[in-house]
Order: structure tokens, then sequence, then C-alpha cells
């Protein structure tokens, strides 16, 4: 809402984050107007899908919304941005869902345009364009944009950045989703922090996969006999976090299990990858048992470097 007037809102870009946030807003009672893409197939099948339109001239749907998602890929966004910012565009939203990406580095001169950019970042693996928004209920968000920082009393946020900043936050507040503004400055560090939780988790486990079928294992055995300590170690973490969940050779101070670990890996960029990561989790298992003595441990995983 913006003056006691809904807002309405319209998609460039028909993939799967656009159609399950278009999906998502209509079913939380938000006013989407419908979809451009350079695909015009995309753009009916996403507004079939959400009840929508599907407009066939960009210009056309910039017009006829007050707030723009972007929701093509990062590497397309400010290419897309040059074009909207053609038209007009003055006290619209425009908004792109990239979690690397900054508002000021995708919107370049929106300030100029009379328009207020922000980024909207779902931290969630979208992996479905049709089913996916029944997922989003719990999702957390994270937005920037509108100015320099929202945390910083010598920012550059206009009133009305800043007002709509705010406003943002509260629509995505009652559509029952948890919020957090983040500083610009910090988009990097936030964007590598779910990479490491998302992405860099399926390498471990491709490396655990990898060695159980060193055992005689075939991959779909293995992913099933890993299942259950998967999904239950993750759910102990999201309850108590990791330093409480912490199980192991390391947490139990074993290390002559952990000696045999590393002989049994077969190249030094597997022992690296061990000695990393058990290193971390020495340093959260000595704050966990701060009685324990961990230095042999420490020693043990520094050998045959």
């Amino acid at each position: 809402m913006r003056g006691g007037v809904q807002l309405k809102t319209g998609f460039i870009g028909a993939g799967k984050v656009g159609t399950s946030l278009g999906k998502y807003f209509s079913e939380g009672g938000l006013k989407v107007k419908g979809y451009y893409s350079r695909s015009a197939g995309s753009a009916q099948d996403a507004a079939r899908f959400t009840a929508t339109e599907a407009f066939d001239d960009m210009e056309a749907l910039v017009k006829e919304c007050d707030v723009i998602f972007l929701t093509v890929p990062d590497g397309s966004i400010s290419q897309v941005w040059q074009q909207i910012r053609r038209y007009e565009i003055k006290d619209k939203i425009i908004c792109h869902c990239s979690g690397a990406m900054t508002a000021a580095d995708a919107f370049d001169g929106i300030e100029e345009a009379g328009a207020y950019g922000y980024s909207v970042h779902p931290l969630f693996a979208v992996s479905d364009k049709y089913n996916a928004y029944r997922e989003l209920a719990d999702v957390f968000f994270t937005i920037e944009g509108g100015g320099r920082s929202a945390a910083d009393p010598d920012s550059t946020y206009s009133a009305d950045g800043r007002r709509n900043l705010y406003m943002i936050r509260g629509i995505l507040e009652r559509l029952g989703n948890p919020v957090h503004i983040i500083d610009g400055r910090n988009k990097t560090t936030y964007h590598c922090a779910a990479a490491i939780a998302s992405n860099l988790v399926c390498g471990l486990i491709d490396q655990s996969l990898e060695l159980m079928e060193r055992c005689g294992f075939t991959e779909v055995e293995a992913l099933m006999a890993l299942a259950p300590i998967l999904t239950g170690n993750m759910t102990h973490i999201v309850e108590a976090g990791p330093t409480a969940s912490l199980t192991g050779p390391i947490e139990r101070n074993d290390t002559t299990t952990v000696k045999k670990h590393l002989e049994c890996l077969e190249d030094d960029s597997e022992r690296e990858l061990y000695r990393l990561l058990s290193s971390r989790l020495v340093r959260m298992a000595q704050r966990r048992h701060p009685d324990r003595d961990y230095a042999g441990m420490s020693e043990q995983l520094r050998k045959d470097k």
C-alpha cells in the first residue's frame, strides 16, 4: 500500500523466481498485473498460472505497474535496467532478486530517473517453477536499496527511499515472512554465507558419496544410507545451532580415528579439505567443551601437510 492505494506489481522475466513470486504474491492478496518476457510463451505460461496478464511489450508493463520486479538472470539485470530507464518511471519502485548484487550496482543512475531501486532476495533455492511458491511462506527475505545504508546515519537515503524500503518490508511481513534490511556493503558477504550453506554443502556430500562408493555402495544406496544423518543433522543445527549439534571424533577428541581418516583419503586435495573443515570443528568443540584440551587434535591435523 502507498497512500492508501494498492500497488500494482509486474514481472520482467517469467522463469522460476518470477513465476513463483508472482503466484505467492497473488495468493497473498497483492495486486499482480502480469509478465513480460523475451519468450512470449514463457510470459503466457506464467500469466496463466498466476491468473494475470501476459504483456507483449516491456514498456506497456512498466507503464501499467507501480512496482516492477526484474526476475531475470543476474547477468541480465543491468541490461534490462538500461532499457526500462528510458521509459517514464518517475516514482516507480524497481526491484531485482539477486542475492549478490546491490541495488546501486544494478540500477545505475536510478535517482536521476526519479525512481527507487531495491534488491529483494528470498533466501531460498527456487527449484520448481510451479510448486516452489507453496514453500515461500516461511522463507526469510533480505531487502536493500534506496540509498547507501539503512543503518548509517550519514546515508544517502531520501525520505521516500527509506519509506519505500520499510513499506516493502511491511508487505513481506504481512505475508508472513521474516525480513532483514541488509547494508548494501555487506551484500557479497551475505551471498557468500548463503552459498556456503547451500552450494558448498553439495560439494561435501558429493565427497561423502564418493567415499561410500569406494566401499562398494552404489550412489543410490549411499544416498539412502546417508539420508537419516543428513536430514537429522540439519534439523538439529536449525534447532540448536552448529556447535551444540557437533558430534563425531573431533568433538570427542579422538585423535586416533582422525589419524585413520587422513590415512584413508587418497589424494592431497581430499586430505586438505578434511583438515581445513576439521580445524574449524576443533574451534567449535573447544567452545563447547572449554575444559578439554584439543591441542593434540590440532597437532594431528597439522601433521604431514
